[in-house]
């Protein structure tokens, strides 16, 4: 069993005593790396490889009533550190208390058996210690002291807590989303992210169950523009619980999602992207031209291969694309079955890159003759780029 050391966290330096062995599990390290020096030498211990900062010491602690990874500093021959020193990234674990090794392991055994109610998950979120969720920045051990976002901290506390109020089967994986403060502007992103976050770990509990899925997303929520909401949602949620609703019906999750998306998404969202989506033009680059019109009419909400979507796509591209298009022996006009927006795509992404093919070929061309000082004899039917049917080149000294 790992051996972890209680201290409490102040604004002001304590001393450490480091690990001598590597005695934790895989998901509470991470990335995290144990440096074996020998027994009692101070630069045995635990080590983490940041952007900032390579070889950081670092150790796992007990304190104030919960687990940290704390950055450590070296003065006057101990190891110090401070409430500052505490990191939370996405490269360090968090402490499981159904892991065999923790402390209060033989607790959580008979604890676990216990129903987890809709109103026990509130309680205990209310009573949630405040776990800051600092950035990989230098703090006070190098040089420099910075204010710790208790806000923040508080949301993001609550979100890793999750995996101990409900027995799950390891930590959370991946990079958790942004706090999410009530702007419409960055709802969607906001339920993108936690939609991708939720995916990557959807054989934890806490994802699997839709009642920790839904208090997990609202400890991700904070900010004068959502508390209000915050505070009627876990009295829905209560409500619930006393109607006899189980913590696995998956409605809880549907009408909640439903309910953020009334409450902070663009309603004229689809209205918007529609008329985004019919002035859009080409310009330089066809893969950019594409990819932005595939969004807009996912947002709007159009089908592709509606008739209507591909006379918007015809007119959106450049009209010697379209041209080509229609004149490629590829396409026929009165096929019984019109033509897919794959299928456009495809052929003008072709035709694309044969005029690609033709250009380079006429660079090279021309430079060419003007390195042997030649130059295209003047015909009638130039056409376009230089391309005529009936091109002949004389020197010019002829």
């Amino acid at each position: 069993m790992a051996t972890i050391q209680t201290y409490t966290l102040s604004n002001e330096s304590i001393q450490i005593f480091r690990r001598q062995q590597d005695d934790l599990p895989e998901h509470v390290k991470v990335n995290v790396y144990f440096d074996d020096q020998g027994p009692g030498h101070p630069d045995t211990g635990y080590y983490l490889d940041t952007p900032r900062r390579q070889h950081a010491p670092i150790e796992f602690i007990e304190a104030n009533g919960t687990y940290y990874w704390v950055r450590l500093c070296f003065r006057q021959n101990q190891w110090e550190t401070n409430q500052s020193g505490i990191y939370n990234g996405p490269d360090v674990g968090w402490w499981i208390v159904s892991d065999p090794q923790h402390p209060n392991h033989s607790i959580y055994q008979q604890e676990a058996s216990v129903p987890l109610t809709i109103a026990a998950v509130t309680t205990a979120l209310q009573q949630l210690p405040t776990r800051p969720n600092t950035p990989d920045h230098p703090t006070i051990m190098e040089g420099q002291q910075e204010n710790i976002n208790v806000t923040t901290g508080q949301a993001q506390a609550e979100a890793q807590r999750i995996n101990i109020i409900t027995p799950s089967n390891g930590a959370l994986k991946g990079n958790p989303p942004f706090i999410f403060t009530g702007d419409r502007n960055t709802s969607r992103k906001f339920i993108n992210n936690f939609d991708l976050w939720r995916l990557l770990n959807q054989h934890n509990d806490t994802m699997k169950k839709p009642l920790s899925r839904v208090v997990t997303l609202l400890s991700y929520m904070d900010g004068d523009k959502v508390d209000t909401w915050k505070e009627e949602q876990m009295h829905i949620l209560e409500k619930a619980a006393n109607d006899g609703v189980l913590e696995t019906d998956e409605d809880l999750w549907k009408d909640f999602i439903e309910r953020f998306r009334n409450a902070f998404t663009n309603q004229n969202q689809k209205e918007e992207s529609y008329q985004k989506l019919c002035k859009l033009k080409q310009e330089d680059s066809l893969d950019d031209f594409f990819t932005k019109f595939k969004q807009l009419a996912f947002e709007a909400g159009v089908p592709l291969d509606d008739k209507g979507t591909i006379e918007t796509l015809k007119h959106g591209m450049n009209k010697g694309l379209t041209g080509a298009i229609i004149n490629s022996p590829n396409f026929d006009p009165t096929a019984d079955v019109p033509w897919t927006f794959k299928q456009w795509e495809e052929q003008a992404r072709q035709s694309h890159l044969k005029w690609k093919a033709a250009a380079e070929f006429t660079q090279r061309r021309q430079g060419l003759f003007q390195a042997f000082k030649l130059a295209p004899r003047q015909t009638n039917n130039p056409g376009r780029g230089g391309f005529g049917r009936n091109n002949n080149w004389r020197n010019r000294n002829d």
